[in-house]
């Protein structure tokens, strides 16, 4: 089992909220269980994901290379307002 932990910045929280509520089936096709969203203490649209994935971490790793490297999934974060690529620590 990994945990995958990725910090995002975004044009605005409840928009981009909107996109990645309406992904939800990749995520969960990909076998990951969302564990948290934390949002900075000054800056809402600044935030760290946490899902729990039931894999090796070298198989998570590998997973999720492949996810955010998906030109589908990009286009779909550029539209979500995602301003910058995404950083992603798995332990």
């Amino acid at each position: 089992m990994a945990r995958i932990f990725m910090t995002h910045k975004v044009r605005d929280y409840d928009a981009w909220k909107r996109g990645y509520d309406a992904d939800a089936p990749r995520r969960q096709g990909a076998g990951l269980t969302e564990i948290g969203h934390f949002h900075r203490s000054d800056d809402r649209n600044s935030f760290l994901i946490v899902w729990e994935a039931a894999m090796s971490a070298d198989d998570t790793r590998a997973m999720m290379d492949g996810m955010l490297a998906d030109p589908e999934l990009g286009a779909r974060m550029a539209e979500a307002g995602v301003l910058d690529k995404p950083s992603c620590w798995i332990a």
